[in-house]
């Protein structure tokens, strides 16, 4: 089982557990992209990132957590859209705002075998 049951993407993040989700293409200033998304517990919180990004992947290169910003100025690992004091809190913003499906979350690292399914489906 890839993907986590709300019940278990918020167990993740109370056990201080990263977890992602692919979101699919994005277009930022004409540009064709990436988008997705990890939510990190910290001590003061649940940080939530958000990551536009070249889609420069190939067979042999699928770690999208790797592949540069959309924008250059941005920092190479996403822009920090908040920092809530709950894994619910940030689970809702996530879901609510930045268009996460509830029934798609994956463990850190995972995401790279989400944006490898996205390949096969969009050739």
């Amino acid at each position: 089982m890839r993907h986590l049951i709300p019940s278990l993407a918020l167990a993740a993040l109370h056990r201080g557990k990263q977890i992602e989700q692919f979101l699919g293409k994005v277009e930022r200033d004409g540009h064709p992209g990436l988008r997705w998304i990890a939510l990190c517990p910290g001590p003061s919180g649940v940080t939530i990132y958000l990551s536009d990004v070249e889609d420069i992947g190939t067979d042999n290169f699928l770690d999208i957590t790797e592949f540069p910003p959309l924008d250059p100025d941005e920092e190479a690992w996403g822009r920090e859209i908040a920092v809530l004091s709950t894994p619910e809190k940030a689970l809702h913003l996530a879901e609510r705002d930045l268009a996460a499906d509830p029934q798609r979350w994956v463990n850190q690292g995972i995401v790279c075998d989400e944006y490898q399914d996205y390949r096969k489906m969009n050739p």
